[in-house]
């Protein structure tokens, strides 16, 4: 299924179904520069999110973290491995994070970014061949949570999967999801994953609850009006809303209905009530054991995990 027939089939199970908690692909949508104050920007929101709110601590701490333990991360890498990075992000969040990890790496054969965002892609195949020129560069823009079989078509595999962007996946589908990549990662390849273990719900809302996490969210529905078959949608009819839930270790991100509204996607009739709520995606904050178990339960072996010094976000290292 290709990326925009995946994305109709997730909004139509969003409006249509009343289906929770899967939609953070879409999270990252590049403006069109044919269209004036594009809202449609998610990669520029996630970018101010990052940038402008000091106490969003998890891009800062995971850099600190990385910058500290890349030497660990990469005495576990096996000779010419081939690197798949899911989710390069920004070229500061590829220069801070991954560009260390990659120059530590002994005799790196290959180095293969996956995003959505094309502009991701591009920023860190043009950085990676400035400062690693003898490595080869393969991006691939398409839905890695999705397409996680990918991995098999490169030898000795590790999966390097920074930012935390494991935990906007439900625990159901965390572990469907790795077990998927130990299969895929069989017979001997590995996966370094960034967690978020954070449980204080202070900070958390601090973190997110700015106003700018809800542009962000928001930009989803700006994302369906513009790249969708939709009509007489209004994306500005909806307010944020923040929640957390500290039995599942999840901050939901949704957004409620501020108006009634009527339109059609897809040739699908939609009505939409004022004060209905959409669970648009989550945060799942997964403390170090809890996550240790639900890398097991899918097969994989926990052989490292790096903590931060504050105890918040951590780097798991797991073997198949």
């Amino acid at each position: 299924m290709d990326f925009k027939t995946s994305f109709l089939a997730d909004t139509k199970s969003l409006f249509l179904e009343g289906k929770k908690d899967h939609m953070g692909s879409y999270l990252y949508s590049t403006p069109n520069p044919e269209i004036q104050d594009d809202p449609a920007k998610g990669e520029v929101y996630y970018m101010e999110l990052i940038s402008k709110n000091s106490n969003y601590y998890l891009y800062r701490e995971e850099i600190e973290l990385i910058n500290q333990v890349y030497p660990k991360m990469a005495s576990y890498v096996p000779p010419e491995a081939s690197i798949i990075e899911f989710g390069p992000g920004t070229d500061k969040a590829f220069k801070n994070k991954s560009l260390p990890f990659l120059k530590a790496v002994k005799n790196l054969k290959s180095y293969i970014p996956v995003d959505i965002c094309q502009t991701y892609l591009d920023d860190s195949e043009a950085i990676l061949k400035e400062e690693l020129p003898q490595v080869s560069v393969k991006t691939i823009n398409s839905d890695f949570i999705k397409n996680v079989d990918l991995v098999k078509d490169f030898p000795n595999p590790v999966v390097f999967f920074k930012g935390s962007t494991i935990t906007n996946l439900s625990i159901e589908n965390c572990l469907a999801f790795l077990t998927r990549i130990g299969q895929a990662l069989q017979p001997n390849g590995l996966l370094i994953v960034g967690v978020d273990s954070n449980q204080n719900e202070s900070s958390l809302r601090q973190a997110y609850d700015d106003g700018k996490m809800a542009n962000l969210t928001e930009s989803i529905l700006y994302f369906i009006n513009r790249d969708l078959p939709v009509t007489g949608f209004n994306p500005y009819g909806f307010q944020y809303l923040f929640n957390w839930d500290s039995e599942k270790h999840c901050v939901e991100h949704n957004v409620k209905a501020t108006e009634d509204q009527e339109f059609v996607l897809d040739n699908t009739p939609v009505k939409v009530k004022q004060g209905q709520k959409f669970h648009l995606l989550s945060s799942y904050k997964y403390p170090i054991d809890y996550f240790q178990s639900i890398a097991k339960q899918a097969g994989l072996k926990p052989k490292d995990c790096l903590v931060h010094e504050d105890g918040r976000m951590v780097i798991h290292i797991l073997g198949v």
